[in-house]
């Protein structure tokens, strides 16, 4: 949560439309407490609610189901905490997100490679595939889009719940910014 509040903290907007995109109410729990969130409209994309719905503690959220009411919105920061290892194709983001208006990407406790893509069954979930995207192709990906890389760490690889886990893969956490 230190490296999503680092990278809502980079928007210069007195304003700002933020996406939790692929997640749930229970990963932003606790973010008021590090921030101030008065000049956030917090949108969460999580495709498996039952419904759009809007949630107002501890701090107003609007939960989205429908992938096609996200292209509607004009969102200036993206967080994907955890949830490209679960996307093929990145490019299908596009049909989604308009990345013209976006100014702050967050990638979070995400297993990625330096070497060759691959993918593999979740260690904890065997019905989940995961699409471990290389680094060179994420920063290529985001660049064309005049994303520059601003912030990388990683996190301890015990996280990363490949069952067939290939050398060079790292759990890491990446914040690009708009050019």
């Amino acid at each position: 949560r230190d490296i999503l509040c680092l990278g809502l903290l980079m928007s210069k907007n007195k304003k700002n439309n933020f996406l939790d995109y692929g997640s749930n109410i229970l990963s932003l729990s606790n973010l008021d407490i590090k921030i101030n969130l008065n000049s956030f409209n917090i949108f969460i994309y999580d495709p498996f609610a039952k419904k759009k719905k809007k949630i107002n503690t501890p701090f107003k959220i609007l939960i989205i189901n429908d992938k096609n009411h996200l292209k509607k919105i004009n969102f200036n920061i993206v967080n994907f905490g955890s949830c490209i290892q679960y996307m093929e194709d990145l490019k299908d983001l596009e049909s989604s997100i308009n990345f013209s208006k976006v100014s702050v990407i967050i990638i979070t406790h995400t297993p990625i490679t330096l070497g060759k893509i691959y993918f593999s069954r979740q260690s904890n979930h065997k019905n989940l595939i995961q699409y471990i995207h290389n680094f060179n192709f994420l920063v290529k990906f985001f660049k064309k889009k005049n994303f520059k890389l601003i912030f990388k760490s990683r996190n301890d690889d015990k996280y990363i719940a490949c069952s067939k886990k290939k050398t060079k893969t790292y759990s890491l956490n990446l914040i690009f910014r708009k050019n």
